[in-house]
């Protein structure tokens, strides 16, 4: 199975906030939460170097935050112009960017972590 085009899922995000709006009505939803959670450890699994890890988590914190931002103002344009909607937008940005933020920075760990134990892998089998 080829798994290189399952790093751009990243991208789901910028959409996932308007599909999870039109099924539940709700921003703050667990399955939003565990979509980010789940893209993060995905990022771990598949990142081949530290650089690759970086790149597709900062893709994954920018689109989580493009996400929150393009919902707030189509919903402040085409469903309600409240003075709070834009508070409330905010507020759902930095929950689920600071989220994303998270997951990257357990990531690079984990990653640094994978790095270093292959490093002694192949340091060992070439000493032997």
């Amino acid at each position: 199975m080829d798994v290189k085009y399952l790093k751009w899922l990243n991208l789901l995000p910028l959409i996932m906030f308007f599909i999870v709006d039109k099924l539940r009505g709700t921003l703050i939803s667990r399955y939003l939460l565990v979509t980010i959670i789940l893209l993060g450890v995905l990022n771990m699994c598949l990142a081949k170097g530290m650089k690759e890890y970086l790149f597709f988590s900062l893709l994954l914190v920018l689109s989580t935050a493009g996400g929150v931002v393009l919902y707030t103002l189509y919903y402040y344009n085409f469903v309600s112009a409240d003075f709070e909607t834009p508070i409330v937008g905010v507020f759902v940005m930095l929950l689920y960017g600071v989220l994303a933020a998270v997951v990257a920075a357990v990531g690079t760990v984990v990653v640094v972590i994978k790095d270093r134990i292959a490093e002694k892998r192949v340091s060992k089998g070439v000493g032997v």
